[in-house]
C-alpha cells in the first residue's frame, strides 16, 4: 500500500544521500545508483529526487527538511536517458519506491527525457513495480567477476600488432574505433572526440589503463581497451574492471581482442587488483565464452525496463 505520510521533491545534489546509499550497498550487495549517474550528478547534468516523511500541516515538499528514505536519479547517457532509484533498506515495503519511481518520470519527462529504468540485481519487487506500471524488460546487463585474483596469461598478440599506452594523439583514433565497434549501443556510441581530447590531455590522466592495439605497418589503431581500479567496491576488494574494449569491425586480425583483453587484465593486477569485473550485454554470444575462458565466473543480472510505447525501441 502506497504510503501517504511521504513525500517527494527535488534535489540539487547527492551528499544528503551518501548515507542511504551506502546503507543499500550493503544490504543488497551492489551499487544501487551507476557510476554514470553518480558522475552526471556531479556534474549537475541529472535530475534528481527524494522522498521523506511529510510533516503535519506543512507543504507537499515540506519532506525536503527530513531525513531521506530514498533518492532517484535520470539522465542523458548517449542517446537515450536512464533511470535509477533506491529506498533505504529500514523502510522498504511502504510503497515508497512507487511514490519514488512515479515521481522521478514526471521529472524526468518533464527535462524531456523518456527515461530506461535499470534495476540492478534484478530485484523481483523492481520487476514487479516495472510491469504493474506498464514497463517491460528490454535488456539484461551481465556483471561477471572473477573468484578472487585470475591467472592471466601472457598475451599472444597477432604479428604485425602491437600493444601499447594510449597518447594524447590517439584521442580522434579511439573515438572512432569506439564508435565503429558499439555503434549498435545505446549508452556507447556516438561518443565525441573531444571528450577523448580533453581526457588525454588532462594532467592527471592515466595513460597507461587505455591499452592501444596498433598496426605496426602503418600505426593504424585497431583497438583498445580502457580499465579502471575502484579503491572503494561493494565486495570491500581492491577490483579493477574491464571498462570499455573494443575492436574495429573492419579489421580481420584475428587475436587482436584477446590480447587487449589480457593485458589490460595483467596491469590491473600489477595495480594491486584482488579481482577483475566486467559488464556485458546476455545475448554477446561471441565475448562470453571469451570471458568464462579467462576466468570470470561469478554473476550478477542488471536489468533495463523499456518505457510504455517507447518510440525508439529497438
Amino acid at each position: 500500500m502506497t504510503d501517504s505520510a511521504a513525500a517527494t521533491f527535488s534535489l540539487a545534489s547527492l551528499d544528503a544521500a551518501r548515507p542511504l546509499l551506502d546503507a543499500a550497498t550493503r544490504a543488497d550487495g551492489t551499487a544501487p545508483l551507476s557510476d554514470g549517474l553518480l558522475e552526471a550528478a556531479a556534474a549537475g547534468t541529472a535530475v534528481l529526487v527524494g522522498i521523506a516523511e511529510a510533516l503535519a500541516g506543512e507543504a507537499s515538499d515540506a519532506g525536503s527538511n527530513a531525513p531521506l528514505l530514498g533518492v532517484g536519479a535520470a539522465a542523458l547517457q548517449g542517446d537515450r536517458w536512464a533511470a535509477e532509484a533506491v529506498v533505504d533498506p529500514a523502510h522498504r515495503g511502504r510503497g515508497l519506491g512507487r511514490l519514488l519511481v512515479s515521481a522521478l518520470d514526471r521529472a524526468a519527462r518533464d527535462a524531456g527525457g523518456d527515461p530506461w529504468f535499470w534495476s540492478h540485481g534484478d530485484h523481483p519487487a523492481a520487476d514487479h513495480l516495472a510491469a504493474s506500471a506498464g514497463f517491460s524488460r528490454s535488456r539484461e546487463l551481465l556483471q561477471l567477476t572473477t573468484d578472487g585474483i585470475p591467472e592471466v596469461p601472457i598475451p599472444q598478440v597477432p604479428d604485425g600488432v602491437v600493444l601499447r599506452d594510449v597518447r594524447p594523439e590517439d584521442a580522434e583514433a579511439w573515438a572512432a574505433v569506439n564508435n565503429a565497434a558499439f555503434s549498435w549501443h545505446p549508452e556507447q556510441g556516438r561518443q565525441d572526440p573531444a571528450d577523448y581530447r580533453a581526457h588525454l590531455t588532462d594532467p592527471d590522466a592515466d595513460l597507461g589503463a587505455v591499452v592501444i592495439a596498433e598496426r605496426t605497418e602503418d600505426g593504424r589503431v585497431l583497438g583498445f581497451h580502457e580499465t579502471k581500479m575502484h579503491a572503494a567496491h561493494p565486495s570491500g576488494l581492491r577490483m579493477g574492471e574491464v571498462h570499455v574494449i573494443g575492436v574495429d569491425p573492419d579489421v580481420h586480425a584475428r587475436g587482436v581482442g584477446r590480447a587487449l583483453l589480457l593485458e589490460g587484465m595483467r596491469r590491473m593486477l600489477d595495480r594491486g587488483a584482488e579481482a577483475i569485473e566486467l559488464y556485458v550485454e546476455s545475448d554477446n554470444e561471441k565475448a562470453l565464452p571469451l570471458y568464462r575462458d579467462v576466468g570470470f565466473s561469478r554473476t550478477v543480472v542488471h536489468v533495463s525496463f523499456q518505457p510504455p510505447e517507447d518510440p525508439h525501441a529497438a
